[in-house]
């Protein structure tokens, strides 16, 4: 190789050198300015599942309060507590997956509402989603704050008390499951049968207070 060319490798090699720290600097200022409103709107979308949740009505969401790995918010009506939501994050088909739960202050489910999740579109997609369908029966009908969903409804009115062993029917439960979504449907009742579970632990549905 000439003196000439060698040179402007070299040249070359710092100048591309010079981009890629000027990129990464770039790219790491914007996450950090990103970050922040990120976290805000998904703090704001998540609060805004609670009203879903088919909870008795509620004006204020009180301190998170957190066991064994798992969080609860109460929700009060006029600094009253008269449920609780339920947060957990687990592991689906195609990657986390992180659900709400409601409570009643005695233990009763009132829904089940997936925040994130990352399943196959059309298969594990559909255990997590709630979606309204059109019809020409309903097309002029107001949607729903929370569509029906027969996998996540399996567990309304279930009590907490009586979570343990919770599993889908292919494992010898009692819930159904989805056929072709067989892993998204097992891990969405063990996450729920989790969060009941700690929930009857923690000693928040005893007086419905927080202790």
């Amino acid at each position: 190789m000439r003196l000439r060319d060698r040179e402007d490798s070299v040249v070359l090699g710092a100048f591309l050198g010079v981009v890629a720290l000027i990129a990464a600097l770039v790219l790491a200022l914007v996450s950090q300015w990103t970050a922040e409103p990120i976290a805000q709107a998904a703090e704001k979308n998540r609060e805004k599942a609670f009203y879903t949740l088919l909870l008795p009505e509620f004006d204020s969401i009180g301190n998170k309060v957190e066991y064994d790995g798992a969080i609860f918010y109460p929700v009060l009506k006029d600094s009253r507590i008269v449920g609780f939501v339920g947060q957990t994050t687990g592991s689906g088909y195609g990657g986390n997956i992180e659900l709400l739960v409601g409570f009643t202050t005695d233990g009763k489910i009132t829904s089940v509402q997936v925040l994130r999740h990352r399943e196959t579109p059309g298969l594990g997609a559909n255990v997590c989603d709630r979606k309204f369908q059109r019809t020409i029966f309903n097309l002029f009908e107001k949607a729903p704050d929370l569509p029906a969903n027969p996998t996540l409804d399996q567990f309304r009115s279930r009590s907490a008390a009586a979570a343990g062993k919770w599993k889908i029917s292919k494992d010898g439960g009692e819930f159904d499951y989805l056929t072709g979504a067989t892993v998204t449907s097992r891990s969405i009742t063990a996450m729920v049968n989790d969060l009941a579970v700690k929930f009857a632990q923690s000693g928040l549905m005893e007086n419905g207070g927080v202790k």
